[in-house]
């Protein structure tokens, strides 16, 4: 008499639960962080660059090569003066492979913690290097530039100066979102300090 059927397994709640909006972004990817958010360019990185990498790791390695010919090759007398030269060619070799090593895209680091944009490359081995960092107070506006052909770019314009960089690529109704997003960010940090 109290029995109620179980009708768990024939009706599924999972198909009525509403799914929060997600948002498609064309030309970068939007990260969400505890400290704030990296906007990630996604595509093909740029073929010069790697054009360049490919012949630093080539003249890195063949450097780094030289260098221990010479440290074998050299007799016990001429290893004392051949020392200065070895270290030069080291050095340049290993410098040559750590920009090889470097990573080919560009992230944009929105750190609302710390009151910060920085510029980032992710090396090809997990590790991140900082290019640049600038307070949100060196941030003088943040706008779209259009061109007449291709693709429109949301660009931070350092104070009043020529000085920009670049944020994102993209469609412009997706940069419009992160250009409104970036200004509530730099404007809230203002106040604040």
């Amino acid at each position: 008499m109290t029995d109620m059927p179980d009708t768990s397994r024939t009706v599924s709640v999972a198909s009525r639960r509403v799914k929060p909006a997600e948002m498609v972004v064309t030309g970068f990817a939007l990260q969400e962080a505890y400290w704030g958010y990296r906007v990630t360019p996604e595509g093909a990185p740029p073929l010069r660059l790697v054009i360049m990498q490919s012949i630093a790791m080539l003249g890195g390695a063949a450097l780094i090569a030289a260098s221990v010919a010479l440290m074998f090759a050299s007799r016990s007398t001429d290893f004392v003066f051949m020392i200065p030269a070895i270290m030069l060619i080291l050095a340049a070799g290993t410098t040559l492979m750590w920009f090889a090593s470097r990573g080919t895209m560009i992230n944009i680091e929105v750190d609302s913690m710390a009151g910060e944009v920085r510029e980032v490359v992710r090396n090809r081995t997990g590790g991140m290097s900082v290019i640049s960092r600038n307070g949100f107070d060196c941030v003088g506006s943040v706008f779209i530039q259009r061109p007449t052909a291709g693709t429109a770019t949301l660009m931070l314009r350092y104070r009043n100066t020529a000085r920009t960089l670049a944020v994102a690529s993209g469609s412009e109704s997706d940069l419009a979102r992160l250009r409104d997003r970036m200004g509530r960010d730099l404007i809230v940090s203002r106040d604040v300090a």
